[in-house]
């Protein structure tokens, strides 16, 4: 629109100029013609805007969006970490960090074996060590731990992951827990939340509000930008892959 406006209004102005360059006297026509070149580079400026702003805004919006979804995927891990080893998801960052800071992962082997089969030995009436019935298992062995923090999060901050980590900007990532229920149990979920307009506080306003709505393959769309739910069992995000896998 500001496109536009700007070339009718400098077609108009031209159109002025041709009309009465005529009837003002000559000793005027320096003023008359300097006054023309100052609404020129007017309307000019406002021409290089309307085609710069939005190609700016994008390129301001994607790196800040590929910063928070960094984020939002390292808190989706930390938090299947954390549900892998105590069942549930952390209720806050803090517990979160206590988490990773202080958590061991089992490391694991598994083996195959064969071993009496007691209870059938036991149905044919043989002796139920010596029968003769085998049957094979799987054998967990543990071989010792390692530190979840060294794993995963050896270069991470998980108590900073839910700043923006965009200077100035307000507000941060909202996170929350709770339970679906799922036939006859009740399953943990979890949702972490960044608001687009905190982080796209700085830029124009008519191109934010534009965000906000936009719907389409390629975009983010609606104005959050999620990982989880607390409707649904899942752990996805909400973003196109060309962020990341989602």
């Amino acid at each position: 629109m500001t496109f536009v406006l700007s070339v009718l209004a400098g077609l108009v102005v031209l159109i002025l100029f041709a009309v009465f360059i005529n009837k003002i006297p000559k000793k005027a026509h320096p003023i008359f013609i300097l006054i023309l070149l100052g609404l020129s580079g007017f309307f000019g400026y406002k021409l290089y805007q309307s085609i710069a702003e939005p190609v700016e805004f994008e390129k301001v919006k994607e790196e800040r969006y590929k910063k928070v979804i960094s984020k939002l995927i390292k808190l989706r891990e930390a938090q299947t970490a954390h549900k892998l080893i105590t069942g549930k998801y952390a209720e806050n960052i803090k517990n979160l960090t206590q988490f990773v800071d202080t958590a061991q992962f089992a490391l694991t082997t598994k083996r195959d074996s064969t071993v009496v089969d007691r209870e059938r030995n036991i149905k044919f009436r043989l002796d139920p060590e010596t029968g003769g019935y085998t049957k094979e298992v799987t054998i967990i062995d543990t071989l010792g731990f390692k530190s979840v923090k060294d794993s995963l999060f050896k270069n991470t901050d998980v108590a900073k992951l839910l700043d923006y980590g965009i200077e100035n900007a307000p507000g941060k990532i909202k996170l929350e827990t709770g339970l679906v229920p799922d036939k006859d149990q009740m399953i943990p979920v979890f949702k972490a939340t960044a608001d687009k307009k905190e982080i796209l506080f700085d830029q124009p306003e008519k191109l934010v509000k534009a965000e906000l709505e936009v719907k389409a393959v390629e975009a983010v769309n609606g104005s959050t930008i999620y990982v989880g739910s607390l409707d649904e069992i899942t752990t996805s995000g909400n973003w196109p892959r060309k962020y990341a896998d989602n």
